[in-house]
């Protein structure tokens, strides 16, 4: 797979590939006496079912300096999903290819922001304040993997040059069968109007019973900043979370684990 990496200084990045080898069955000789049926030219072949899929990365990281500083003043670091075995598969390749343009994305935001990482700190040689390193990263680790469905959860910390940085959550859930990215409207089988109103009381609900950290925030807050596409699967729950700065009042980002059991009337059944 190609990808467009910007390494203004020298760092690399690792990929590794790996393949996989079918297991081989013996063949089971035919009774004595009767002869092992032959497949007529018109037989289509059985289809053969994809791997599971396993897991790697794709990376970007790179550093930026500026004469006077021994440290770079910006060094993004990010790391999302590749799905190593995809060659052939293309579900598989489906996915590689979404969170490589998310890679290109990151790299062109990284890029700009860098600009100002060089500013900030030409300011502070200037006016004698003091200069915090900018800092850019994402992670991921699979929230939920089943025959049939991935959810990913991307984990991205962001601190441009002060004391306060800020942490948030991507969700991203693909159909393992197509490499579709599901929407939150494809979860359900009743009309998205619907699903997002149960899943909204369920938030309010899980809210008024103290799920944030014990505390009760301002219902009108989680209404009005209520996403329905922030959304990640777990084994057992729907997790709706909000963004940090969302919610007045409340440190960090916020989640809020819905059951499947509160949801199952309306689900799409998958394996």
């Amino acid at each position: 797979m190609r990808r467009r990496l910007i390494l203004p200084l020298a760092l690399c990045l690792l990929l590794t590939a790996c393949s996989t080898v079918a297991e081989y069955a013996s063949p089971v000789p035919s009774p004595e006496g009767s002869a092992a049926p032959v497949p007529s030219a018109s037989t289509p072949p059985e289809e053969t079912a994809a791997p599971a899929p396993e897991w790697g990365e794709q990376v970007y990281m790179t550093a930026y300096a500026v004469e006077g500083r021994p440290e770079p003043v910006f060094a993004p670091e990010y790391r999302l999903p590749e799905i190593e075995n995809a060659q052939g598969v293309s579900a598989y390749e489906a996915i590689n290819a979404y969170y490589a343009a998310a890679l290109d994305d990151l790299a062109s935001s990284a890029a700009e922001l860098s600009g100002w990482a060089v500013d900030d700190f030409k300011a502070s040689q200037i006016t004698g304040d003091p200069f915090y390193a900018y800092v850019d990263t994402e992670r991921y680790e699979i929230s939920l993997e089943t025959p049939a469905r991935v959810s990913v959860l991307r984990s991205h910390y962001s601190n441009v040059g002060g004391p306060s940085p800020a942490m948030y959550p991507v969700g991203d859930t693909f159909d393992l069968t197509t490499g579709t990215r599901l929407t939150f409207a494809g979860l359900f089988t009743c009309s998205e109007e619907e699903a997002r109103q149960r899943v909204l009381d369920a938030v309010l609900a899980l809210n008024a019973q103290g799920a944030y950290a014990g505390a009760v925030l301002d219902e009108g807050n989680l209404t009005a900043a209520f996403q329905p596409e922030q959304f990640y699967l777990t084994e057992d729950s729907l997790v709706c979370y909000f963004p940090d700065g969302d919610l007045p009042g409340a440190v960090g980002s916020v989640t809020f684990a819905v059951p499947y059991t509160d949801l199952e009337d309306i689900l799409t059944p998958w394996k």
